[in-house]
Parts: structure tokens; sequence; C-alpha cells
């Protein structure tokens, strides 16, 4: 097969490296993931199979995940056609089109070194707010896992990396400090003739991130990142957005994110809660017996409490256990995922486990039919 012989150059050539330079930072990318196992040495392994049926399954919890993480990970300058279309969603995607994930010390960053000490929900909140960047992501210093979105518990520590969206780098962005001219009455100008100050974020760059764009003004002709007025009243404020607290409340600082979700317990009456109450039994929170490959990662999920009979699965033929031929038969209550595949590979693992994840309420579970040339 070809991508057999792909692999198979591709470990020869990382034996190498390795051999030839053991101290050299080595990145390889695999196509199956059975294949690991021989480039375990490496320091970053990427494979093809793993990630893209990985992204498949996050399309199927949120439609789009993966082009936005495709994009993200792309470089762009926001430049690749579409620039002349007449339809709005065009020319907003050719503009988001060129943000990037960067990273950079908080103790070093003018976005973020201000929030030291404050909760990362609230350095998020107002780094976008004031530079109309997207914190997403922090690590501590000594650990190499980065924490997604880790909340109002965690604070900010002068030592943490901070991973952010922005069309460019920190490093590469000019600020200019400047304050706005007073205006007396004019439309959409400070009326009390307060003086502000404004950022003249990213001027090297050709466009503007459409993340910072929605708080840019005109000022003169020329785009500027401005600093939202203070208001005195309570009313100014934006009703949709909740106070962003500097540090968590210390009454109840925990959160219950990886307890049995209430809809699994209870809560409908009637006809639907006896029938959950009746197919309760059959699942259990638990790890998959069999691994599919050496070096796959064990994940808590959905599992049923007996193993299904292997006629049982064939959904286009009855056995004397399921009298059905067709999924309509089957009458699912939620929508179906069908997967064509050339065959089921190692590879499929990476699909079904997170649409199983154990924090997935059972009654949101969608059936997963496989679509095989061959079996």
């Amino acid at each position: 097969a070809p991508w057999l012989h792909a692999d198979h150059q591709t470990i020869l050539r990382a034996w190498a490296v390795k051999d030839f330079a053991p101290n050299c930072p080595l990145y390889v990318q695999i196509l199956k993931p059975e294949n690991k196992f021989h480039v375990k040495f490496a320091d970053h392994v990427v494979c093809e199979e793993e990630f893209k049926y990985a992204m498949l399954a996050l399309n199927c919890v949120c439609p789009g995940t993966s082009t936005l993480i495709t994009l993200l990970i792309h470089s762009s300058r926001g430049q690749e056609g579409g620039a002349c279309s007449a339809d709005q969603w065009h020319r907003t995607y050719r503009r988001c089109s060129a943000n990037e994930v960067h990273h950079i010390r908080l103790e070093e960053s003018k976005f973020f070194g201000e929030y030291q000490g404050k909760s990362f929900t609230f350095a998020s909140f107002h780094a976008h707010k004031k530079y109309g960047v997207c914190l997403i992501g922090v690590r501590r210093l000594d650990t190499t896992n980065i924490l997604l979105n880790p909340g109002p518990c965690h604070i900010m520590g002068g030592s943490d990396t901070c991973f952010y969206i922005n069309i460019s780098k920190e490093e590469n962005s000019a600020f200019v400090r400047g304050q706005r001219e007073p205006s007396w009455g004019g439309a959409g100008g400070n009326a009390r003739g307060v003086h502000q100050t404004i950022y003249h974020g990213l001027t090297r760059l050709p466009v503007h991130s459409i993340i910072a764009s929605m708080g840019q003004d005109q000022m003169g002709g020329a785009n500027t990142l401005a600093l939202p007025a203070m208001g005195d009243s309570a009313e100014e404020r934006r009703h949709s957005i909740a106070p962003v607290l500097e540090l968590v409340d210390g009454v109840n600082p925990t959160f219950d994110l990886l307890g049995d979700q209430s809809e699994d317990e209870g809560g409908d009456e009637g006809k639907e809660e006896s029938d959950r109450d009746e197919s309760a039994h059959w699942w259990v929170k638990g790890y998959p017996l069999n691994s599919p490959y050496i070096g796959s990662s064990p994940a808590l999920c959905h599992l049923l409490q007996e193993k299904m009979p292997f006629c049982c699965l064939r959904m286009d033929k009855s056995c004397h256990h399921i009298p059905f031929e067709d999924a309509r038969s089957y009458g699912f209550k939620n929508k179906l995922i069908i997967v064509s595949a050339e065959s089921a590979g190692n590879g499929l693992y990476n699909f079904i486990v997170p649409l199983r994840a154990y924090y997935r309420p059972r009654k949101e579970l969608n059936p997963i039919v496989l679509l095989l040339e061959a079996m």
C-alpha cells in the first residue's frame, strides 16, 4: 500500500536523523497511527489519520471546528480572494483567515502584563476589550501542559506563557500611544470632552484582525483601537455581559464539571423518564477494554455493560437478537452520524471516542453508522 511505503520511509529517515544528531529536536508526521510506536523517540509526532478523524468528530459536535483550526495553523495575509465579493461572509472570512495563534510570557507582554494576579477570565475579557486579542490558554512554567480556557480559578502569574489569537504576534505590533481629541456634542463623541488613551495596534500590517475590528473607531481616517468610554451610570453597561470578576469568589471556588449531568438522572416525567430509567443500566462510564494499537491513549467514555454480539452490529442483516434490516426500523431518537470509509481502520478509534466522551449526556449521544467498502 502507498501509505505503508510512505510511513516506512519516514520511519527510516527519523531513525537516521536521530542517529546523526541525537540532540536535534525531531518533528515527525506519520500517516497511520499504528506506526507511531516506531518513532516514539521523536519530540513531537503528528499522525495524519488520528488528526483527521479527531477533527471530523469535533465537527459533529460543533460544525466548522476543522475549518477554524485549519485557518489558525496556516499563515495568511488575509488577502486570498474574496476582496471584491458582494457577500459579506466572503469578506469576513477573508479577513479572519489572517488570524493565528501566538504565545508570549505574561511579564513581557503589553497585552497581558497588567493582569498579573488576576483571574484568567478577567484577563481574557479585558485584553480583548482593550486590544482586540483573544486569550485562549496558558502554560505554567513548571509544566508542559497547555491549559485551554482554565476559567476563573486560574490566577495569572508573571511566568505564565499566554496563548492568544491575533493577526500578528505582539512583538511585531507597533503601539502608538495617543490622546483622543476633545469633542463637544458631536455624534459618537465624548460629551464630557474626556481625554481617552488609544492604541494604534498592528500598524505595520495591511489588514486588521476581524476580532480587533469590533473595537475600531475612525479617527481622522486612521484605524485605531479605542478604549471604550467609562460611564458613571449602570445603564451604560451592556446588559448581555455579566460582570467579570478579578478573582473567583472564595466561598465556592469549585465547579462540578465532571459529575453526572442532571438530565441523565431524571427530569422529564412520563414515558421519556421511564425509558431512560429502563436503559440506564445498559450504560457505564469506563475505559475501552482493548486498545486498537500501541500508544493509543485510554479515554473515559460511555460503554455498554455487556459486549454486543458481532452479528448485532450489522444493520443491513437481521439476526436472532435483532430482526431489523435497515436504520429506520431501529427508531433512533437522535440523528445518525454516518462515516463512509474504505475499511474500519485503527484511526476510527479517534473518531468514536470523542463522540462517546464521559462528559456528554447520554440522551445527546448520536448513533454512529459505518459505511465500509470492506469489513
